[in-house]
């Protein structure tokens, strides 16, 4: 009897053993994936980022402000399909294509530390672009491909009833937000808009999240207009410190 329940031991042991080392299943890993839910939605509206990306977002922000990881994606998800209805409220057949240059206008010259806004058309839903002056004839963006660049105003088209805006601070802070901009040009661009507010000012970023950074770190101000966790080109042109002063048409 001892030599049996001996045999028997070895065979539990291996048998444990294996389950342990074995790979899960296709339909455990699948199991995993669907417990976040919104992440394939959120990915497919933000171009350059997958549904893992996504939930890493999401559980970083979830464990700094101690909140489940679904609550964080449930946020996002209703920060980008808010601003994709936005989007779909002016959407035309043809629009630059991730902040590209492929509209029929021209930006006119402007103050330095101005913005500018111009929709643009990208994953399904106009998700506009922003770029700010950083003199009266040259503008700082982000854009795929080249990240933060600087640019001549006229090399950047524009869509019909684009916008330039001027920023409630001071010409010195106007002067030092485009200065930080600039000493950017460089960095990676970014796709990750729906948690831009909550990564670092250094590194790699996008349009917005250039503009944002620059008036908070110069100027002390949030041109963020709703505080979410994303920063979208909207959020900036609907801000209070924000004031439009010129449409392209």
């Amino acid at each position: 009897m001892k030599r049996k329940s001996k045999v028997y031991g070895v065979i539990l042991s291996f048998t444990l053993a294996l389950t342990l080392t074995t790979p899960l299943s296709n339909a455990q890993a699948a199991k995993t994936s669907a417990d976040y839910p919104y992440a394939e939605e959120i990915a497919a509206l933000q171009p350059g980022t997958t549904p893992e990306e996504v939930i890493q977002s999401a559980k970083q922000l979830a464990k700094q402000e101690n909140v489940k990881t679904e609550a964080i994606l449930k946020q996002f998800h209703q920060e980008i399909t808010a601003d994709k209805a936005e989007g779909d409220k002016i959407a035309k057949k043809s629009y630059s294509t991730m902040g590209g240059s492929s509209g029929s206008k021209k930006l006119p010259k402007s103050s330095k530390g101005n913005i500018y806004y111009t929709n643009s058309y990208t994953a399904y839903y106009n998700h506009g672009h922003v770029g700010m002056y950083s003199a009266a004839d040259k503008i700082v963006e982000s854009v795929p491909g080249d990240g933060v660049r600087q640019i001549a105003y006229n090399a950047r088209d524009v869509e019909d009833n684009s916008i330039v805006q001027s920023v409630s601070v001071t010409s010195s802070q106007k002067t030092a937000a485009a200065d930080w901009a600039v000493s950017k040009v460089g960095d990676a661009y970014s796709f990750n808009f729906i948690n831009n507010r909550n990564t670092g000012h250094d590194g790699a970023k996008n349009c917005s999240k250039l503009l944002w950074s620059a008036f908070l770190l110069k100027a002390g101000i949030d041109i963020d207009s709703n505080g979410g966790a994303g920063v979208y080109p909207r959020d900036i042109t609907s801000s209070s410190y924000t004031t439009t002063i010129a449409t392209i048409n």
